[in-house]
């Protein structure tokens, strides 16, 4: 899903996922869910009005790429199968409405057998000359990368959880982030001094690689928001810049010791991105929280 990690489905979970989007995409009254427990599994979970039935399909993982392809693969000719022989069935299930798209939903696709494997259950389906399905018909795989709007929507809302981030830094990026950056890890040194717990050398380094890790961390969490979560991001892109504006103007005239403006920082900034996004998950604001206060010492909007 985008650049964020690879999540691990099981079946029921990814179905109630992509119901969830496909209801948010088509909205009341243009899309049917089909309940599989009382005389169902017609080979869809659901349908619009405008003519594309759905199907939902999450492989145990991890697999590989070819066992991935099987499975897929295997899904497509059971429910493609179910989709013709349960002709009387979906004839009133249907109406009058011709199905132009049948398409299965996975959490990964990449294999471009797959979609041969597609294209020629569409042949068959056309051959089969089933009264519910139109002369354009065709089997599609796709992600739900294809409701990018509706996951954003519904995350801003809580409706579903914004997924774990791996905020693991690479060693080399963040010796990168230090040797690249004199001036402003020199003022983190200067920074640093001034607080009495770091009175030693190696403390300070420790500090400065510290500081520059969670300023990375917070920039990869950033960056995936500002693509998968475009709203959640401007709101914490908004509440990043008031507060550093008023952050910058306490530095000015505070008089508390260094240990307690920076304890005092984190604390309010924390607080102010809770009640900005008060859905996300509390390492992730933990983690936003202490991109804000690296960059702030290092740039120094965050002075004592």
């Amino acid at each position: 899903m985008t650049s964020l990690n690879l999540r691990f489905w099981e079946g029921e979970e990814w179905e109630k996922y992509i119901q969830l989007l496909l209801k948010r995409h088509y909205g009341p009254g243009n899309y049917q869910e089909v309940p599989a427990k009382h005389v169902g599994d017609f080979g869809i979970e659901g349908y619009s009005t405008d003519g594309r039935a759905y199907q939902c399909y999450a492989t145990q993982e991890p697999c590989t790429t070819q066992q991935r392809y099987d499975a897929q693969r295997g899904k497509i000719t059971t429910d493609i199968g179910k989709f013709i022989r349960n002709k009387p069935e979906l004839v009133r299930l249907f109406g009058g409405t011709l199905i132009r798209r049948w398409i299965l939903i996975v959490p990964v696709s990449e294999s471009a057998s797959l979609v041969q494997h597609a294209s020629k259950k569409s042949e068959e389906i056309l051959r089969a000359g089933l009264p519910y399905v139109s002369d354009d018909f065709k089997v599609i795989i796709d992600t739900d990368s294809c409701f990018a709007k509706e996951i954003n929507e519904l995350a801003n809302s809580g409706v579903i959880s914004v997924e774990n981030q791996n905020l693991n830094v690479d060693p080399g990026r963040r010796n990168d982030g230090i040797t690249s950056n004199d001036g402003l890890v020199g003022t983190l040194s200067q920074k640093a001094q001034k607080i009495p717990r770091l009175a030693t050398d190696g403390k300070i380094e420790d500090f400065k690689i510290s500081m520059i890790e969670h300023y990375l961390r917070g920039q990869n969490l950033l960056d995936s928001f500002s693509k998968k979560y475009p709203d959640i991001y401007a709101q914490l892109d908004n509440c990043k810049r008031m507060y550093e504006f008023e952050l910058k103007t306490f530095s000015l005239i505070n008089s508390n010791p260094a240990p307690q403006h920076l304890t005092e920082a984190i604390k309010q900034y924390s607080g102010k991105l809770k009640d900005s996004a008060p859905n996300l998950p509390s390492t992730i604001i933990d983690a936003l929280s202490w991109e804000g206060i690296s960059d702030w010492l290092m740039r120094c909007p965050l002075d004592f």
